[in-house]
């Protein structure tokens, strides 16, 4: 019989970034996503007392992007050798948005920048998170205060 336990805090995403400290490029985008992606950095780097510090250089080796893909995900991180890409799928947050459209970026694309920090989705906890896939992307755009401890828990 084979059995698993999970640790305590099964927040941790090993596709994460090994430091709380990288740069990130922006690819194909308009400025507005430079904003709102600038925006979501900004977020994570505000976070106290986490060492988080998401800088954004032509040179970096992580991306992030955003385009009109037909897949049904709003955003999506995919680790690669140190590095990662982020992609905001601009067609189904226009579609299930309504009038926060923004506000719905905004919490996509600081969630993805949450997975370079090595967390994972949906923690199995009642504590509210900016990782979990059931939030209100209308007020939750910002890491809650457990996606704030968790990375100063993994780093």
């Amino acid at each position: 019989m084979l059995t698993t336990t999970l640790p305590a805090h099964a927040t941790y995403y090993s596709g994460g970034m090994s430091s709380p400290k990288f740069n990130v490029k922006y690819v194909g985008v308009n400025n507005t996503y430079v904003h709102l992606f600038d925006d979501a950095r900004s977020r994570w780097n505000k976070t106290t007392s986490t060492g988080v510090s998401i800088g954004k250089s032509s040179s970096a080796v992580a991306s992030m992007t955003a385009g009109r893909y037909r897949a049904t995900w709003y955003g999506l991180y995919t680790p690669s050798y140190g590095a990662f890409k982020i992609q905001v799928n601009a067609r189904t947050l226009e579609r299930d948005s309504g009038s926060n459209f923004t506000k719905w970026i905004a919490s996509t694309s600081t969630h993805e920048l949450g997975h370079g920090l090595s967390l994972n989705d949906n923690p199995r906890n009642s504590y509210p998170s900016l990782m979990k896939h059931s939030r209100d992307r209308t007020t939750v755009y910002a890491p809650q205060s457990y996606d704030i401890r968790e990375v100063r828990r993994i780093y």
